[in-house]
């Protein structure tokens, strides 16, 4: 984002910003990360980043990124039978990745030969859990293997959909969504998005600005 100087009168107006594109609830969010698709049956969406800049206003934080969504698009009811991306406004508190922390302010996780998501019903359903033996979880499908899911997962973001930051885990409403690494392809449910764009997403989110992520129609 170019930043206005005193010679300069046309770059100022960027600055009044404007409203974002979903019309879902920010919270106390002074950045916010939208994910646009045209329908719910989409498998493409557009993620922008935007900076609060008061009274509701937003201006935008680097350009617009083509995004692969979930392969069933987007649902408003996620589900372990599903593979849709949820739809709605959620925090990202935290983040892991196979490689070290790229310059994130969120709390970091590099993951070892002993980090999964687990999927399978259980007090443990919707959380990370390490473990190398007489785990107590299933250690294969539908549980994954954070470690070996690359590049996925080289690095990630989790979405706090159905998490423990919500205060509540529903069973079997769907578990593991991330903003992830693309593939090039449709995902299971997550947000994917080029590496070299989501380390700059992750270097700029901060813990202090309770950072969103809202996905929707537009």
């Amino acid at each position: 984002m170019s930043r206005p100087t005193s010679h300069t009168t046309a770059q100022p107006s960027t600055h009044v910003g404007g409203s974002l594109p979903l019309r879902f609830s920010t919270g106390s969010a002074k950045q916010v990360v939208t994910v646009v698709a045209g329908s719910t049956g989409s498998t493409i969406a557009v993620l922008q980043a935007w900076t609060s800049v008061g009274g509701g206003r937003w201006i935008r934080r680097g350009s617009a990124v083509s995004t692969h969504v979930g392969v069933q698009g987007l649902t408003a009811s996620p589900s372990e039978s599903s593979s849709a991306t949820p739809i709605g406004s959620f925090t990202l508190t935290t983040a892991f990745g196979y490689y070290g922390n790229p310059g994130t302010r969120l709390p970091y996780l590099k993951t070892t030969p002993a980090d999964w998501w687990i999927s399978q019903s259980g007090p443990l359903y919707n959380t990370h859990q390490r473990c190398s033996s007489n785990c107590s979880f299933v250690q294969g499908l539908p549980n994954e293997h954070l470690y070996y899911e690359t590049p996925a997962y080289n690095y990630a973001v989790v979405i706090d959909y159905n998490t423990v930051n919500t205060g509540h885990i529903t069973q079997g409403a769907g578990s593991a969504f991330f903003l992830h690494v693309t593939d090039g392809s449709a995902t299971a449910g997550c947000v994917a998005i080029p590496q070299a764009s989501l380390v700059s997403i992750m270097r700029w989110l901060n813990p202090a600005d309770h950072p969103r992520i809202l996905i929707g129609i537009g």
